[in-house]
């Protein structure tokens, strides 16, 4: 098997057109050289150069071993470059999960983060919080945006709060509620309301239920959702007031 070392080697012989002076490109002794072009030409089974007083010329065999060891010794250099930018992150695919309301500051940082390193790719998952804690427990994605609480012990607990969240109201415009720029639980407990639910765990549906509870208030739940388009049509058709973490 010929092995890329002596293709370096026999590279800058033919270029350079002597042992003495391909050693001292090489920074290496000209008897450890000549014995691996010898052991090449072994290897090869034919006579890669013509030797005379003048110097090494390449037989057409080394000729063409010439070319081929330039194209591979140039895609094993290309090679080492990217896998150096693959163990830097500088390269491959960041896998991103979010919860829809994430979706707007996961763009923005896709913006910020290509810029620093063009070369990375993105994967994008759109689940709720338990989905994507369970993608992350899997390891199928790297990083997510969630509403708070998380629910799995298993997710690495490397967590870095972004905002706080809170709650946008979004009803008819024939809504008596539409003439407000801010409501309290109080007016919306008068209301059918549409929340956001988790397929399983306590989330932002729980937290909506209990804030309205510490006030004393009962709540009007027309329909749970696990997702914000279907909410946002039921308020469209005037059927309930749907609230959004934001």
């Amino acid at each position: 098997m010929i092995k890329l070392k002596p293709l370096s080697y026999f590279k800058t012989v033919v270029e350079l057109g002597s042992v003495s002076a391909a050693a001292e490109r090489l920074y290496i002794a000209q008897p450890p050289l000549s014995k691996a072009l010898s052991q090449l030409e072994e290897e090869c089974g034919v006579r890669l150069f013509e030797r005379s007083s003048r110097g090494m010329t390449p037989t057409e065999a080394g000729h063409y071993l010439y070319q081929r060891a330039c194209t591979l010794l140039q895609m094993t250099a290309e090679v080492e470059e990217e896998m150096r930018a693959f163990g830097e992150g500088q390269r491959g695919m960041l896998r991103i999960g979010t919860v829809s309301m994430g979706i707007p500051r996961v763009g923005q940082m896709m913006q910020a983060v290509r810029q620093c390193l063009p070369e990375l790719s993105f994967s994008l998952y759109q689940g709720d919080t338990g989905y994507l804690e369970e993608l992350l427990e899997k390891q199928r994605i790297d990083l997510a945006l969630v509403h708070l609480p998380l629910t799995s012990s298993e997710v690495p607990n490397r967590m870095i709060p972004l905002a706080h969240s809170s709650f946008r109201a979004l009803c008819h415009p024939g809504s008596p509620l539409a003439q407000y720029s801010t409501l309290n639980l109080k007016q919306l407990s008068l209301y059918p309301l549409t929340l956001l639910r988790r397929k399983s765990g306590f989330g932002v549906y729980e937290q909506v239920l209990q804030s309205f509870a510490k006030r004393g208030l009962k709540s009007q739940v027309f329909a749970d959702a696990s997702d914000i388009p279907m909410m946002c049509y039921l308020a469209q058709q005037n059927m309930a007031v749907a609230l959004l973490p934001v």
